[in-house]
């Protein structure tokens, strides 16, 4: 057999890189699942996965927490407004539509461009042999070139019926809708924050409560057995007693694990690992906040007129209409000027005659109108679509302004509910410590049953929770109600830097 000449194997290295690539080419489902009975780890998973890592690591945490300090609400709430990925995410956002009002504003000014053209040409072409003396041996004109084109040309739009105004309060319109957007991300996330901090507190006043149900167990306990142990009680009796200082001790360790819970909780609100420790300040005492001291129509009409998600539908619908006045401005024509100069540097050689140099200025200049006039019903289409579109965002702000509506009056009665069950937990405490003290005295002495100062026991354990539970709950309420008026972590006038909280609002 007779070897292939080497520049065979040369050729047929790429040609065989080619077909291979066009193979893939022609079967782009190569990477995906082959069965779906299967998982699959698709080529490249492992590098894809340590890069994942990587960048993990080296993004790291931009706020440290100390886990000595004992941190407030205001200064949790500052840590989740700098560590949150979600108001980092809407700040850029806001950035992105405000750097989008500049494109558009800039289709007003005039586009100046500097080109430049050079390279050599062979060319051939007919030529009638009869003109030239001698005649063309080949039966045609053959000609060198080498030039060099440098053009500054210029085009302005003078008049275009509204579509740049348009785009441009188009831009503006999402431009706000970012920003406002940006500032209900940061009332969200203060929001969470406030919940899970005093969803921390409920848990902490459950802890409290089931420590101080354990110990009531405990003395009951002790009671039972002194007086088992003079003849006065029996051996059930003391059992029952027994059972319930079990299940207080099962209560406490539940109310334990809820509150590990409620940590994790607040430390995802806040933007940061469920690992991290970090200490948070005991609030169970803190004097209440006042109730709404303003009617609820007060309230419902600062909402309609702060509220964010509100504003972001405004602007939505601002945005609509400009994309109707653009439509409809498509529909005339436009009117521009341009203008360009330059040089025409090069040379020229003609069936192999010397070549002939060029060197000259050459420009034009003139009006240039457009002027669409049937392109398929394509721009009454465009624009029945955008007038489509404006009535659903201006419906949508309508539908919004109703759920605004409708939140802050449960907030408001929220509020004042949880205000009046706390009064009435308040009293239901005090009266169950006291019902307790006298009937557990009263079974010391021999002048109670135990099944009155089992109950009397459990009425107290139930009287702490609903007590703790219901002092969280007006802070809850409280801060619901300010969110759902747009008060939470609203800029302060003249200060944009400046954030409020839940304390400064429910002093306002």
């Amino acid at each position: 057999m007779i070897p292939a000449p080497r520049w065979v194997a040369t050729l047929a290295m790429p040609a065989g890189l080619v077909l291979c690539a066009g193979c893939a080419a022609w079967n782009p489902t190569r990477d995906t699942p082959p069965s779906s009975t299967r998982p699959w780890a698709p080529p490249g998973l492992a590098r894809d996965s340590a890069d994942l890592v990587q960048r993990e690591r080296a993004a790291g945490p931009e706020v440290s927490i100390d886990p000595e300090k004992t941190y407030e609400l205001p200064e949790l709430i500052d840590i989740a407004q700098r560590t949150n990925p979600e108001t980092r995410v809407a700040w850029e956002k806001a950035r992105q539509a405000a750097i989008a009002v500049g494109l558009a504003e800039g289709t007003y000014y005039p586009l100046l461009a500097l080109s430049a053209t050079g390279g050599a040409a062979h060319l051939a072409f007919p030529f009638p042999p009869n003109l030239i003396p001698g005649g063309l041996p080949n039966g045609y004109l053959t000609a060198n070139t080498q030039l060099v084109l440098p053009i500054a040309s210029l085009e302005w739009w003078l008049l275009d019926f509204g579509r740049r105004g348009a785009a441009v309060d188009a831009a503006k319109a999402l431009a706000l809708e970012a920003t406002v957007g940006f500032n209900a991300k940061h009332q969200q996330v203060v929001f969470a924050v406030t919940q899970a901090f005093y969803a921390l507190t409920a848990v902490r006043g459950r802890v409290a409560a089931a420590r101080a149900a354990l110990e009531s167990a405990q003395a009951l306990e002790a009671a039972a057995e002194a007086r088992r142990a003079r003849g006065e009680a029996t051996l059930p009796e003391a059992l029952q007693a027994h059972e319930e200082a079990a299940r207080a001790q099962y209560d406490l360790e539940d109310a334990l694990a809820a509150e590990i819970d409620a940590r994790m909780a607040l430390a995802e609100s806040i933007g940061v690992l469920p690992t991290t420790s970090f200490r948070v300040i005991d609030v169970s005492q803190q004097p209440l906040p006042p109730g709404a001291d303003e009617s609820v129509d007060d309230a419902v009409d600062r909402a309609l007129a702060q509220r964010p998600d509100l504003l972001a539908g405004l602007a939505t619908l601002r945005a609509k209409e400009a994309e109707v006045r653009h439509a409809r401005a498509d529909f005339f024509p436009k009117l521009g000027v341009r203008a360009a100069t330059g040089r025409n540097i090069g040379r020229i050689s003609i069936q192999g005659t010397p070549y002939l140099a060029v060197d000259a200025q050459q420009w034009d200049a003139g009006l240039r109108f457009e002027w669409t006039l049937f392109e398929g019903f394509e721009r009454r289409n465009k624009l029945s679509l955008a007038e489509s579109a404006q009535r659903v965002a201006a419906d949508e702000l309508t539908l919004a302004r109703d759920k605004a509506v409708r939140e802050v009056w449960k907030a408001y009665n929220d509020t004042k509910v949880a205000l009046a069950r706390q009064q009435a937990a308040a009293a239901l405490l005090a009266a169950s410590e006291k019902s307790w003290a006298a009937t557990l005295s009263s079974y010391q002495h021999g002048l109670a049953t135990y099944p009155d100062v089992r109950e009397g026991q459990r009425n107290l354990a139930r009287s702490r929770t609903l007590d703790t539970e219901a002092r969280a709950k007006v802070f809850t309420t409280a801060a619901a109600l300010a969110f759902s008026t747009g008060d939470l972590a609203r800029p302060e006038p003249g200060d944009p830097g400046r954030q409020g909280d839940v304390h400064g609002t429910q002093e306002r």
